[in-house]
Formats: C-alpha cells, sequence, structure tokens
C-alpha cells in the first residue's frame, strides 16, 4: 500500500545535479524515483578525458553534500583542498592569492561517480531505477509521459507525477517547454574555446614541483590562458582557453610541445609526449549559457543545473549553483509538505533572480582587456587588506566575495555592481564581436553537441 502511495519522480540527467536530488528525494521516503542519462555508465567503461573536466566546490555547494550523511565526507577523500590560487607569468614572480576557507577540487567525472555509488548502496531496486544510454526524445505535458530512445532497441514512454530536468545546457525538456509552453530562453556561446589539458604536476628531472593546494594560472598573449587544479595523485587537470574565432593550427605533437613551452614554459616542461598526442586528438569545446525566466511548468516539471541557467565557468560556479538548487528546492519541499504545485513557483521566484546574478556575474567578474586585468588585481589585493583592517566598512572584492562568504549571488552583484558595470562596458566599446545566440525554434533548433565545463 505505501509503494502505491509514493509519487513517481521521473529525473532525466545522472550529473551532480539530478544525482543529488535523488538523494533528497528518496531521504523524504515519499517518492519513487528514476533516472535516465544518455550517456554510459561511469561504472561500466573507462572515462574518457575528453569529457570530464576539474570541479571547486565552495561552501555553498559543499553545504548542500553535507545534509546527506557521508557524501560530504566521501567526495573530501577523492579530493584535494586548495588554499589559494597562483599566477604564473614569463617575468617577475608569481602572484599568490590566498583563500580564506579551502576549495575542494574534484575530477567532475569522479564526483558523478561516488554521488552515484553512495545513491545505489542506500536505496534499493524498488525505490531507485537507474537507466543509461537514454535520451528524452518528447514529453506530453498533458498526459504526464516522458519518452525515451536508448541507444539500441526502440524508444519507450513512461509516466511520471513529477519530471525533473537535469539534463545539461543542451536540455531536450527545457527545449519542448520553449516549443509548447511558453518558457522564454535566451542562449549564447561565450566567446571563448577551450581543450582540456592533464598534466602531471612533477618533472623530477628537471627538478620541477608546483605546489600541490594551489590552484595554477597562467594568462597567455593573444588572449589565451590557461587554469589547472590539482588532483589525487599528483596530478593536474586544466584547460587551455582561447578565442574561439582563433585556430591554434597545431596539427603535430612537436607543435604542440612547442607552443606550451613558448606560451606557457612552466606548463610545457610538464607535459609529456603522449599527453601532446592526446591534446591534438581532443574536440574543442565551447560553453553555451542559458537565461531562463522561469524554472518550472505548471505542477510537475522542474528546471534545475544547467539545464535552467547554465553559465561561463570563469568563476567556477555552475556545479556550486547547481548543487544550491537541489537544497534551495528540498527546503521548499518541506516548508509546503511536498505540494509541488507551491514549491515550484516558490523554487522560480527565489532562484531565478540569483540564476541571473550569476550569469551577470560569470560573464563580466573577470575583464578581458590587459588594462582593466591589471586594476582588477589590484582592486582584489587592496580589497582583501582593508576588509582585514575595516571589516565593517570595507567588503571584500567580487571574487572573495563569491568564494569566502556566505552570500547569495544577487547578494553578491548588489555589492559588486560598480565593477561588472565597469567591465561590462569595457566589452562593449572594445570588441565588436558579438556571443552567437541561439534561435531556440523548432525550425533551427542547433543540433550542435557542446561540452559542458
Amino acid at each position: 500500500m505505501l509503494q502505491i502511495m509514493l509519487q513517481k519522480v521521473v529525473i532525466v540527467g545522472a550529473g551532480p545535479a539530478g544525482l543529488l536530488l535523488a538523494h533528497y528525494l528518496l531521504s523524504r521516503r515519499k517518492y519513487h524515483v528514476e533516472i535516465y542519462e544518455r550517456r554510459a555508465d561511469l561504472r561500466l567503461v573507462n572515462a574518457s578525458q575528453d569529457r570530464t573536466f576539474p570541479i571547486s566546490l565552495q561552501e555553498r555547494g559543499r553545504k548542500a553534500l553535507r545534509e546527506i550523511p557521508g557524501l560530504e565526507e566521501a567526495i573530501a577523500a577523492a579530493s584535494v583542498f586548495c588554499n589559494g590560487t597562483k599566477l604564473h607569468r614569463k617575468r617577475g614572480k608569481a602572484r599568490k592569492f590566498s583563500r580564506a576557507a579551502p576549495i575542494l577540487t574534484i575530477d567532475r567525472n569522479r564526483l558523478v561517480m561516488i554521488l552515484l555509488q553512495h545513491l545505489t548502496q542506500t536505496y534499493p531496486a524498488e525505490q531507485l531505477i537507474i537507466k543509461f544510454d537514454c535520451a528524452c526524445v518528447q514529453v506530453d505535458r498533458k498526459a504526464k509521459t516522458v519518452t525515451m530512445q536508448p541507444a539500441q532497441g526502440e524508444a519507450f514512454s513512461l509516466s511520471y507525477d513529477r519530471l525533473v530536468a537535469a539534463d545539461g545546457a543542451q536540455s531536450q525538456i527545457r527545449d519542448i517547454l520553449v516549443q509548447n509552453a511558453g518558457l522564454q530562453c535566451e542562449q549564447n556561446h561565450v566567446p571563448d574555446a577551450y581543450k582540456s589539458v592533464f598534466l602531471s604536476r612533477l618533472n623530477p628531472a628537471l627538478g620541477l614541483e608546483l605546489e600541490p593546494d594551489k590552484i595554477h594560472g597562467w594568462n597567455g598573449d593573444n588572449q589565451t590562458r590557461m587554469l589547472m587544479v590539482p588532483q589525487p595523485g599528483d596530478r593536474l587537470n586544466g584547460v587551455l582557453i582561447f578565442d574561439a574565432e582563433r585556430n591554434l593550427n597545431l596539427s603535430t605533437k612537436e607543435e604542440v610541445l612547442t607552443f606550451f613551452q613558448e606560451n606557457f614554459p612552466l606548463f610545457g616542461q610538464l607535459m609529456s609526449e603522449e599527453e601532446a598526442e592526446d591534446f591534438l586528438k581532443r574536440p574543442v569545446g565551447r560553453v553555451l549559457t542559458i537565461r531562463c525566466d522561469r524554472f518550472h511548468d505548471g505542477d510537475s516539471v522542474l528546471l534545475i543545473g544547467d539545464a535552467a541557467h547554465a553559465v561561463s565557468p570563469s568563476i567556477g560556479q555552475g556545479c556550486n549553483a547547481s548543487l544550491e538548487d537541489v537544497r534551495v528546492f528540498e527546503r521548499l519541499l518541506e516548508q509546503h509538505e511536498d505540494d509541488w504545485s507551491l514549491a515550484l513557483p516558490a523554487f522560480t521566484q527565489q532562484r531565478v533572480p540569483d540564476a541571473h546574478a550569476l550569469k551577470e556575474l560569470s560573464d563580466y567578474s573577470f575583464p578581458r582587456t590587459k588594462a582593466l586585468r591589471i586594476e582588477f588585481f589590484l582592486r582584489l589585493t587592496l580589497k582583501k587588506l582593508l576588509h582585514r583592517w575595516f571589516p565593517q566598512r570595507v567588503k571584500p572584492f567580487v571574487f572573495d566575495l563569491l568564494l569566502d562568504q556566505d552570500l547569495s549571488y544577487s547578494q553578491v552583484l548588489s555589492l559588486s555592481q560598480d565593477w561588472i558595470n565597469k567591465v561590462k562596458r569595457s566589452a562593449a566599446g572594445g570588441s565588436t564581436k558579438q556571443s552567437n545566440s541561439i534561435s531556440r525554434s523548432k525550425r533551427n533548433r542547433t543540433r550542435e553537441k557542446l561540452n559542458e565545463v
């Protein structure tokens, strides 16, 4: 009898947000959860480095993990804690920026694996079904059915009481709501492209060893930059970021090695010939940003994470915001006694302003011009010092507000609005290139695959 009374929740997407939401819902003992993921099961295949990237978790993301017993501890055991950032350069000493609170850094696939293992070990098959290699292809909102297409075999339909779109920036459910339910959604490519890079932190032959508790960055020439994040086992995972309209023109491993040694000498000394060959094979990634006017439809459909508000990875908040979504929604379910007709519009009302603020912060916190980058670091250093001396009168700079303070994104934007406006004016006046806006109509909807960052 109890099983019949459980609400059936179908979650499309087995990324961090979808898996954590399943944890929360099942812990409430009022739901039966089914999860469908278009990618393969990471437990059964060797995860390709092409499809993963490092994630930094700050307090807002870790707070969401912490409420599931043992989960934060399991993730921390597979992570590295970083207490600051070190920016390297060709001439002069590297700049160090310390953090008031350490940042937990973990590979995205490793994070998903731990969430998945913890979930399946906690809940039996009677409460939880997970299927991989299944893509959502259609939703009937009136009948409350969703159609799934497996990688092999025929499509099938299933019913739901509640449907959750946790299927990332390329969300099929969100696109259906845009086409059929009047959801307003703005989508853009950021101007940058990227390629993943995997290095050792050590080169004993050269006596080279990068600090294991720092995120390492380098601003190169021609609008190129690198960000490398420590991982367990003396590894560095990160990205080379460059203008999307620029062709790197690298076709051999020798050219790759020369490129890194000339533009990022320190990282070039850590790159092996094998990594140079692998780098050539990896696809160029683009980042799609999402801005929606609401995060729900009716009393039964919820959008969370990148499906609702994908942002530029420039300030490392995408995963943190997605995990925070889950915690906020669970609080609303508790407040409204699991009445989704009340919890869903309350979620939109609370999270949309923060998501829009996060997009502004992600797009304009870090400037693209050299002059403003110098001002950025001066402000960062000066405000850190003044805040230490006059904590009631001087607020930290935007990055410290995001990483070290427990403030909403709307509050951070309000406190940083002057700087954000300055960077925005610079971006508008200093470049004639516009972001590539993508129409979401069915006629010209893009089918381009974009990697998440």
